[in-house]
């Protein structure tokens, strides 16, 4: 069975194009493309066999199909997933926390140089026979 794998422009180099959509059936009189191969291959698509294209490896990153439009050779490049929204709250919550608690040892520390200042100043004003 054939499939056409739709490129549009997504074509990079001459030996190199995303795989941006498939079509697993190009011919049917309904949801085809009222089109023959010659034509549809004329238009820059591409027919390959379903057993031809590679299964992806499970590694935690979106896997993006590629062909190589002259020898019809596929394989997947991977780039990292994008966060969730969960996963973005989550970091933020982190990041607020960590914040969080700069602030409250930035705090902590004023006031012990203040009471500090204080201890001082009473001192030199005791010395000074003020109190």
């Amino acid at each position: 069975m054939l499939i056409l794998i739709l490129l549009f422009n997504y074509k990079i180099t001459e030996t190199k194009a995303l795989v941006q959509g498939m079509h697993y059936d190009p011919f049917h009189p309904v949801d085809g493309f009222g089109k023959t191969q010659e034509e549809l291959e004329a238009e820059g698509h591409i027919f390959v066999e379903r057993s031809d294209i590679p299964e992806p490896e499970n590694n935690g990153k979106a896997p993006r199909l590629y062909i190589n439009p002259q020898t019809k050779e596929m394989w997947y490049e991977y780039e990292e997933m994008p966060k969730s929204e969960i996963e973005i709250l989550r970091d933020e919550n982190r990041d607020l926390k960590i914040a969080l608690a700069e602030s409250v040892e930035a705090q902590q520390q004023d006031k012990i140089e203040n009471q500090l200042a204080i201890a001082e100043l009473v001192e030199t004003l005791q010395t000074k026979g003020v109190l």
